[in-house]
C-alpha cells in the first residue's frame, strides 16, 4: 500500500466519522423536536404571533369605521410591515435561525415606536432646535418622507420625547426602559459586534451549532418575542384613536388572550377600569 493510500484511507476515516457524528446530532435533534415538551414550546410563539395579529387587525377594523385614519395614521399604513417581521421573526425560530428572528424583531421595535412618534405628532427631539418653525407632519405621505431623518441614533432621542395617553407614570417609564433596552440588545445581531461573535466562537467550541436548538433556547426567545409584541402592541394602541382602542379592550380581548399579563399591555387594559361594565362587575355600580 502506497503512502497515498494510507493518505486517502486517513482522510476517508475523517471524513466518514464527521458525517456519522452530524448523522448522529441531527437524528437525536429530531427526536427532540418531535418531544412533547419542544412541540409545547413551540406552539407558544404560535401564540403570541396569532395573538398579537388579533390586536393588531382589531385596531385595523375599528380604523375602517372612520377611513381618514388611513390617511393620517402610519401606523395603520404600515400594518404589512409589521405583519411581514412578526411572522418572519417566528418561522425561523422554528427553523432554528435565531439570530436572523431577532433582526426582524429589533425592526419591529424600531418601526412600531417611530410610527408612535409620527402619530403622536412628533414631539420635539433635542437636536431639533429649529422646530418651532417646522410644521409637524400631518399626513402619512408627510410621515413617510419623515423617516429618513430619524437614524439609528436618534432613537433614544424619540423615545424619549413620547407622551402617553392610556400608559400611566410608571408604565410610561417602563415603556422607554424597555424600548431602549430591546432595542439595543437586539441591535447587536443587526450589525457586526464582538460580542455575538464571542459568544458563538465560544458556543463552537462546545459543539452547539445553530439550528441545532434546544428547548431552553427556544423558551428564552419566546419570552423575547413576547416582550417585543407588548412593547409593539402598546405602541400601535397608543397611536390609535384611544376611544376606540377602549371599546376594543372591553368586549373583544379575552381573559386569556397571551399580552393581557404583559406589563404594557396590563398597563393600557387598566385604563379602562373606569368603564361601566367593568365597574358593574366589580359591584361599584348597580
Amino acid at each position: 500500500m502506497t503512502n497515498n493510500d494510507l493518505e486517502s484511507d486517513f482522510v476517508t476515516a475523517i471524513i466518514q466519522g464527521a458525517v456519522a457524528e452530524r448523522q448522529r446530532r441531527s437524528d437525536e435533534h429530531a427526536a427532540l423536536r418531535a418531544s412533547d415538551a419542544y412541540v409545547a414550546s413551540i406552539r407558544q410563539i404560535d401564540r403570541y404571533i396569532l395573538d398579537y395579529g388579533l390586536g393588531i387587525n382589531m385596531i385595523e377594523m375599528m380604523a375602517s369605521r372612520n377611513p381618514p385614519f388611513f390617511d393620517q395614521l402610519i401606523s395603520l399604513r404600515i400594518k404589512p410591515h409589521f405583519v411581514q417581521s412578526m411572522i418572519a421573526a417566528a418561522h425561523m425560530i422554528k427553523e432554528g435561525l435565531h439570530d436572523p428572528a431577532r433582526r426582524e424583531m429589533r425592526f419591529l421595535v424600531e418601526a412600531s415606536v417611530k410610527a408612535l412618534w409620527l402619530d403622536q405628532g412628533s414631539p420635539p427631539l433635542r437636536q431639533d432646535t429649529d422646530r418651532d418653525a417646522t410644521v409637524p407632519p400631518r399626513t402619512v405621505a408627510e410621515k413617510v418622507a419623515a423617516l429618513d431623518g430619524l437614524g439609528r441614533e436618534r432613537f433614544d432621542e424619540v423615545v424619549g420625547s413620547l407622551r402617553f395617553g392610556m400608559l400611566d407614570e410608571t408604565a410610561g417609564k417602563q415603556y422607554r426602559q424597555t424600548a431602549k433596552s430591546l432595542y439595543g440588545t437586539l441591535s447587536t445581531t443587526t450589525h457586526v459586534s464582538s460580542r455575538n461573535v464571542e459568544r458563538d466562537f465560544a458556543n463552537f467550541e462546545k459543539g452547539k451549532h445553530f439550528a441545532f436548538e434546544t428547548i431552553a433556547d427556544i423558551n428564552a426567545i419566546a419570552r423575547l418575542l413576547r416582550q417585543v409584541l407588548d412593547l409593539a402592541l402598546a405602541s400601535h394602541f397608543e397611536a390609535f384613536d384611544h376611544g376606540l382602542v377602549g371599546d376594543l379592550f372591553e368586549p373583544h380581548f379575552a381573559p386569556d388572550w397571551s399580552f393581557l399579563k404583559m406589563p404594557l399591555i396590563a398597563a393600557v387594559d387598566r385604563h379602562f377600569d373606569y368603564k361601566h361594565e367593568r365597574r358593574v362587575r366589580r359591584g361599584e355600580v348597580g
